[in-house]
């Protein structure tokens, strides 16, 4: 990567891609005491909030892993490429990672990116990590080597839903809910399997309503919304977007319960919206930051070593679980002597129950599902802060909505 291309990251995040030796020029091929990894994320675009602190916990994560020990013995070097959210810097950046720097295997944002490389990936034979957590990377005789961390995004609109129906009261008639999204693929990736499933559970759906990036104002779609008087309404966005939602929710007094998904439910969201996110729900199979569970130590450590006086988000935790589940792959796959991709995908479906000290559930996969959980829990913003209000919401890992 030229060095112009660096200016767009911030000191804090250019300062870390020094410290864990990220390259700014091509390398033909990886030197024997290294393992290159490529992460293409969005550094400059509608998502780059979101980004920046994801990339900035896979950095942080490669360091640590780095200074205890590395890849037995290797070091983890991440090439870092921002797109933009952009489709085609994606695609130019893909290529870049894959055909002159060499990695590996490596880590992509875009849902769009994503599902347009979907082909090329399987026909590369590279090994992935995606941030686009849609069902439809999760059948491996489809996509061999895609993996992701979490349970899909239609599985967790499938966890909501079960939670609303759970906890529903009201004996004369169903729950409502409404779909709130951005017209992409990444917006509209949950809607046919969670309306399927609100019919089977009995959870009535309203008109959706298309808010597209950069949300600006969202009071049409929120006033269009009101006719149909949902009980919740379930944002699919980021936190800089969705903080404008529900502004302007509160704005218009309205009394519908939002539900954010993985994306749009992180700490940045409660400052973000001024205070308009207390008492909203999000689903989400991430710890937040700080939470108290046996892996959160090193990580708030190094955080507030290397960042002081910086916030720390679940989707820099997320970072650290992306990365620790690669180094786990890397340092088996090294060990069988297949640090290959072929080998990579081997080692990934090898996971059983993988334990993160509680920064996620447990993970699985195999030669046959690449779905690594089926659980997530509900919070709500109480006094600014994230509480889980459900304990784990775990759905069955049955076939019906398997890959779709």
């Amino acid at each position: 990567m030229k060095t112009t291309t660096t200016k767009r990251f911030g000191c804090g995040i250019l300062a870390l891609l020094f410290a864990v030796g990220f390259a700014f020029f091509p390398q033909s091929a990886q030197s024997a005491d290294e393992i290159k990894w490529g992460v293409l994320i969005d550094l400059s675009g509608p998502t780059s909030d979101w980004g920046k602190n994801q990339v900035k916990g896979q950095l942080d994560a490669a360091r640590w892993v780095n200074e205890h020990g590395g890849i037995n013995g290797k070091e983890l070097k991440l090439i870092v490429i921002d797109d933009g959210y952009s489709v085609d810097k994606g695609v130019a950046g893909y290529k870049r990672l894959v055909d002159s720097e060499k990695v590996i295997g490596l880590y992509i944002q875009s849902t769009g990116t994503t599902m347009t490389l979907a082909k090329k990936i399987v026909a590369d034979g590279v090994a992935t990590i995606a941030a686009s957590f849609t069902s439809k990377f999760q059948n491996p005789a489809k996509t061999p080597f895609s993996f992701f961390v979490s349970p899909s995004y239609g599985t967790m609109g499938r966890i909501a839903l079960k939670w609303i129906r759970d906890t529903w009261t009201e004996t004369s008639r169903n729950p409502k809910i409404c779909y709130l999204y951005p017209d992409n693929k990444y917006g509209r990736d949950i809607l046919a399997v969670c309306k399927d499933y609100a019919k089977k559970i009995g959870v009535d759906v309203g008109p959706d309503q298309v808010i597209n990036w950069p949300t600006k104002d969202a009071t049409v779609q929120l006033t269009n919304m009101k006719r149909y008087d949902p009980d919740y309404a379930y944002i699919t966005s980021t936190a800089m977007n969705g903080a404008v939602i529900l502004k302007n929710a509160k704005a218009l007094g309205l009394k519908t319960k939002f539900i954010s998904n993985i994306r749009n439910f992180e700490e940045s969201l409660i400052e973000l919206s001024g205070g308009a996110a207390e008492g909203t729900y999000g689903v989400h199979p991430i710890a937040p930051y700080g939470a108290e569970v046996p892996g959160m130590k090193k990580i708030v450590e190094t955080h507030e070593k290397w960042h002081a006086g910086e916030k720390g988000t679940n989707v820099y935790v997320e970072g650290w679980v992306n990365i620790l589940c690669v180094t786990e792959a890397l340092k088996n796959a090294d060990k069988a002597g297949e640090l290959t991709p072929a080998g990579i995908r081997k080692a990934f479906e090898l996971f059983k129950d993988f334990d993160t000290g509680g920064l996620a559930p447990p993970l699985t996969f195999t030669s046959t599902d690449h779905r690594a959980s089926m659980a997530a829990k509900i919070y709500q913003i109480q006094n600014a802060k994230m509480v889980d209000v459900s304990g784990w919401v775990e759905l069955p890992r049955d076939m019906e909505y398997f890959g779709k």
